[in-house]
């Protein structure tokens, strides 16, 4: 039985009084909601699938186009898969770009067996020597798991479908912590104290006080028994893509108004440094983690406004300036806009709405309007943020304000269900809104978009 609601809505002059929808709802899904797909890396600052499958079920129908210009792993886009939509996720960070595009157009279970049974059919042992930097050679056992390993990345085609499958799901299962029963652990390195990359230094210091050893794990036997739980829901609905692109030039990914929906949480400030929290699965993609940075980051001695965690309030403005007018091209006069910003709190500024702030200081510049703010009071995650600049560090407090945005001198799009408690019960059953059928995954190939849904132009950029 759902319980009731915890947080509440921000009133925007002129919103009509039939608002029931603009409240939380999604919290009533619970954490554990969600395709088993979502779990297939974990990634640092996502938000739980039920807030876009939410505003999925409210501002879209079958066969429409959802988009995540900062797309992270993927949780936007795979929702709207599942839900029949069909899910874009764009964003700079290479390992975030494949998560989502796997996510959202996998290959069969039996292809992912077959490639994997064919590597190892093609393995040769043979000595790590130097084709494996110190800092990954001491994660790794290096008789049987590491050589394994790299037989393995140096096979992997990440611009094969199949294998991109593969090489993100070794990336999720490349290190972890262990279970008591240290054979059943699903990660393939010495057990590690986060899901993230701590740095080589402190994980080195932290296996020789623990007095930590490398299991021999079979790379090739976890990587299969991770293809049984990864299918075990069969496939999304329809496909969609996932692309490595800049939110601020969206436009030249996507097509001009062709989507309905965009559901999307920018980057916080100075939160995450998504190149060295993540080296490990970098090393195994074959990325460089200080061109990921610098890529994700501005320089103080450079005015250009990129992806950045780094940055101060006022480039921060500018940056979703940039990115939210982007944003305004790709939609449909019909659509909607869902920003995820959190608060912020700093001992010297005291708490910041961050996304109210931002907002009053780009709604000049932006063709969107804001329809409703929802205070989301967010009890399980604590974040950090560093937005103040050097000598100023704050911390994200436990409230996100969801900014609701459609198109200015439209009308906002009315949603869908005027009862949001029975629209919850229906997600969490497992059904789709539409038709009470069976859950939204099928174990068929996927159905074609639709002709409004096609007018999405997909084009990779490097």
């Amino acid at each position: 039985m759902l319980s009731v609601v915890q947080g509440g809505a921000g009133r925007v002059p002129g919103v009509s009084s039939d608002d029931a929808w603009i409240a939380p709802w999604w919290k009533l899904l619970g954490r554990r909601y969600g395709h088993v797909l979502h779990s297939l890396c974990s990634y640092m600052g996502s938000f739980p699938p039920g807030l876009p499958r939410y505003f999925i079920e409210q501002f879209s129908d079958l066969g429409d186009v959802v988009l995540d210009p900062f797309s992270g792993r993927g949780t936007t886009a795979l929702e709207a898969c599942v839900a029949g939509r069909v899910g874009i996720g764009v964003d700079l960070n290479p390992l975030a770009a494949i998560l989502t595009d796997v996510k959202v157009d996998p290959p069969s279970y039996e292809q992912t067996i077959l490639r994997i049974a064919e590597l190892e059919r093609t393995y040769r042992p043979a000595p790590v020597g130097d084709r494996a930097p110190p800092e990954i050679r001491m994660l790794f056992e290096e008789g049987t798991t590491l050589p394994q390993l790299l037989h393995m990345k140096e096979c992997l085609d990440p611009c094969d479908r199949i294998d991109r499958f593969l090489l993100a799901s070794l990336a999720g299962i490349l290190h972890g912590n262990h279970t008591r029963d240290v054979v059943s652990s699903r990660c393939l390195s010495v057990s590690m104290p986060n899901t993230f990359s701590m740095s080589p230094g402190y994980l080195e210091k932290y296996i020789r006080t623990k007095g930590l050893v490398r299991p021999p794990f079979n790379a090739f036997e976890k990587l299969r028994l991770r293809m049984a739980h990864e299918f075990a829901e069969g496939m999304p609905v329809r496909r969609g893509r996932g692309l490595r692109g800049d939110a601020r030039l969206l436009s030249k990914a996507v097509a001009p108004e062709s989507v309905k929906l965009i559901v999307t949480s920018p980057p916080y400030l100075n939160v995450v440094r998504y190149g060295k929290f993540n080296w490990i699965r970098l090393w195994l993609l074959g990325e460089s983690v200080s061109n990921v940075d610098a890529s994700l980051q501005v320089e103080k001695t450079d005015r250009r406004l990129a992806l950045s965690d780094r940055h101060r309030f006022h480039g921060y403005c500018g940056f979703l300036r940039s990115a939210l007018t982007e944003c305004a091209r790709v939609l449909r006069d019909d659509g909607t806009c869902v920003v995820t910003i959190g608060d912020v709190i700093n001992k010297e500024h005291g708490s910041r709405t961050l996304a109210t702030e931002v907002w009053d200081a780009v709604k000049g510049d932006v063709p969107l309007d804001l329809a409703a703010v929802i205070i989301d009071d967010v009890n399980e995650v604590g974040k950090v943020s560093k937005i103040w600049g050097e000598g100023h560090r704050g911390e994200a407090t436990k409230t996100e304000r969801v900014l609701v945005l459609h198109k200015r001198g439209a009308r906002m799009p009315k949603p869908r269900h005027r009862d949001p408690i029975a629209l919850i019960e229906r997600i969490a059953a497992g059904e789709h809104v539409e038709k009470p059928a069976r859950p939204g995954v099928v174990r068929t190939a996927a159905k074609s978009a639709s002709p409004r849904a096609a007018k999405a132009r997909v084009v990779t950029s490097g």
